[in-house]
């Protein structure tokens, strides 16, 4: 039966939802109940374990460096075919193709992204008729919801200027095409404003939350819950400056969340059970994708922890050792970086899901609402709550011979110390850290290229860059004429 609702899953995708059932052909089973519709909703609108999203998002912010080296010697197509990424080339996919990347076919996050779309389409099209019980169909419309709102999310601040853009408003700024049906025979769709894409995400969000909010018994990590719909509330209304509405949802979340990691417990990182991300990760709420998303692109084998994010960390931080390691002696030979990450165990690669919603990013979200309110409301109690988070986070984080808590300071102030330990904390996860510089108004960057052993070539991403919004793929472009193509470079960028 499984194998059959798949290829009508197949059906339905690859031709409008009428036309299918219309014509659908004698061998193939059309699926009629709550559960197939429930399976088709996990089997292809979620991502697991084999879907790599974003990969190239780990190269482009500015925790991450290229290393070459006598280690590379031999095998310099690491680098270079994952350059056009690491240059901010506006044509990066174009240019991994070129340059024989393997990986050319995780890159189109545009089409990855609305396929997982469709998936929660189908269900929510169909589930309300289907045979089965109210309660499975209140829970899969609720994942499907909340999986939709993350999915545009995803698009518009990957294709889209940021919602909080000072040189235009979000109602005419051009976002993403909205997808809320699975009738793929409806006319092209046109690019929704980012306002527009907002109003849909919270939309979805509010639905979500209340379906799934009658289901607080415990859920599978990868599976939705209402804790995780509530994390992606609290993520999307900071994106959206919406401070107290970001604050109520980080509330809700650590009210069920599970407890902070403690490093002082942790020991050998590489002989521990404990995990920070994925199915094991002691803080895990939900996690989603392949872990690949993170390894796949040259990471840890040319391109690794730049040099600014690791002085970040202080003396007696228990990150460095737990995130990420100093390269040992005996294997300086055959790797070209000083510093690596931890965060992704080799021993997991390719069979966990890696996208990883944890209670720090709760405690993260909650105290910068609360910052906010302090900054433009003068809200000193507010700014008592940040520190309480902030400095809740950092005991288990810092050893106790290093860790003073930190106090009432300026706004601005705060919300730059903030700021620093967010990026300590969530570095290489999630697409955080770029997202994170799109919403601080996209600082200029700067990388360092390494094309040989001997060369050394400064890239810039400028303030504002076109960069910070991507190109829309050809591909996209060729089937839907309608779509109108981000403002790019008029040609390679080219290092200083």
């Amino acid at each position: 039966m499984k194998k059959t609702v798949i290829i009508a899953l197949l059906a339905l995708v690859l031709t409008s939802c009428k036309k299918f059932l219309a014509e659908r052909s004698q061998t193939a089973v059309v699926p009629t109940t709550t559960k197939e519709f429930g399976e088709i909703l996990y089997s292809n609108g979620y991502a697991g374990t084999s879907m790599i999203l974003q990969p190239y998002l780990v190269l482009m912010d500015d925790d991450i460096q290229c290393f070459n080296g006598e280690a590379l010697k031999e095998n310099q197509k690491t680098i270079l075919s994952n350059g056009g990424m690491f240059q901010w080339q506006p044509d990066f996919i174009d240019l991994a193709i070129n340059a024989g990347n393997p990986e050319i076919n995780t890159l189109n996050s545009w089409g990855t992204y609305y396929k997982l779309i469709m998936g929660t389409n189908v269900a929510l099209h169909y589930l309300d008729n289907s045979i089965g019980t109210d309660n499975d169909k209140t829970k899969y419309k609720g994942e499907a919801y909340t999986l939709r709102a993350l999915y545009h999310f995803q698009l518009v601040n990957l294709y889209a200027r940021p919602y909080n853009d000072s040189s235009t408003t979000p109602d005419k700024s051009p976002g993403i095409p909205l997808m809320l049906s699975p009738d793929l025979s409806e006319s092209l769709p046109v690019r929704a404003t980012v306002k527009e894409v907002y109003d849909q995400i919270q939309k979805d969000l509010e639905a979500g939350i209340t379906l799934l909010e009658q289901f607080k018994g415990v859920q599978p990590l990868y599976r939705m819950s209402h804790v995780a719909a509530h994390m992606l509330a609290s993520r999307v209304y900071l994106y959206m400056e919406e401070w107290e509405k970001a604050r109520i949802h980080a509330d809700y979340v650590l009210k069920y969340a599970p407890p902070l990691a403690n490093l002082k417990e942790w020991g050998d990182p590489f002989t521990t059970s404990m995990r920070l991300t994925g199915l094991k990760g002691v803080e895990t709420i939900w996690c989603y994708g392949s872990q690949q998303s993170f390894t796949s692109l040259g990471t840890g084998q040319g391109y690794d922890l730049s040099p600014e994010l690791i002085k970040s960390f202080e003396p007696g931080d228990l990150r460095n050792g737990t995130y990420f390691y100093q390269i040992p002696d005996f294997m300086k030979p055959y790797v070209t970086s000083d510093y690596s990450s931890l965060k992704y165990p080799a021993e997991l690669s390719g069979i966990d899901l890696s996208f990883t919603m944890r209670t720090a990013e709760a405690y993260l979200n909650r105290a910068e609402a609360c910052i906010q309110l302090y900054r433009t409301k003068g809200d000193a109690g507010a700014a008592q709550l940040a520190l309480n988070d902030l400095n809740k986070l950092r005991i288990t984080r810092i050893d106790h011979s290093h860790f003073a808590e930190w106090t009432l300071m300026p706004g601005d102030a705060l919300l730059a110390k903030y700021r620093e330990e967010r990026r300590r904390e969530l570095f290489h996860e999630a697409g955080h850290r770029w997202f994170d510089l799109r919403r601080y108004g996209m600082p200029a960057i700067r990388h360092i290229y390494m094309p040989d052993l001997y060369t050394q070539q400064i890239y810039e991403l400028k303030k504002g860059d076109p960069q910070y919004t991507l190109p829309i793929p050809r591909e996209a472009l060729i089937r839907n004429p309608k779509l109108q193509q981000n403002q790019q470079l008029g040609g390679l960028r080219l290092p200083r």
